[in-house]
């Protein structure tokens, strides 16, 4: 009830009076705040087992869809490029990643996922045990199948505005 309290007042502090939505647009920001806060303790779970950020994690499942440019995982995570820099540093002190060269234009530096880096991502167990595993567990399959669906298309769409607003303030 706290995090549903939360997010109401969080939508409601960050929508009054500056931006005018449809009632099914507010609702569904109110939804996507209440999810985002059920995944708070999950960040102390990744920080005390894998010893890395959500960002940083964010970092590394952009990696795994193959080597990206410093510029394109700026652009993925909403982060400066001193921001990121300090990311990568970290992720590479750790071993999970490794900047490499671009053969095509030496002055270009690729990033890219090391084997610990995808063995990290894959083998988190930081949902074992939880009442957000055992909710997705209790869903049929169509119910899983549409809201899988329905957040990648939410999640494409808001990467997709991001990289526009970027394209126009740059």
């Amino acid at each position: 009830m706290l995090a549903f309290l939360s997010a109401v007042f969080i939508i409601d502090f960050m929508t009054s009076n500056r931006l005018e939505l449809a009632p099914e647009a507010l609702e569904l920001l109110r939804a996507y705040v209440d999810a985002v806060l059920l995944a708070e303790p999950m960040q102390l779970r990744v920080w005390k087992s894998a010893g890395v950020t959500l960002t940083q994690l964010r970092i590394l499942r952009v990696l795994r869809e193959g080597k990206h440019s410093a510029s394109e995982l700026a652009a993925a995570a909403g982060l400066s490029a001193p921001s990121l820099t300090r990311v990568l540093d970290r992720l590479e002190e750790l071993g999970l990643v490794a900047r490499v060269p671009d053969p095509a234009d030496r002055r270009r530096v690729g990033v890219e996922i090391l084997a610990a880096g995808t063995a990290l991502i894959d083998g988190q167990n930081i949902w074992r045990g939880t009442a957000i595993a055992d909710a997705a567990a209790s869903l049929d399959p169509e119910e899983r199948r549409m809201l899988v669906a329905s957040l990648r298309a939410f999640v494409s769409r808001v990467i997709s505005l991001q990289q526009q607003e970027s394209e126009t303030q740059s």
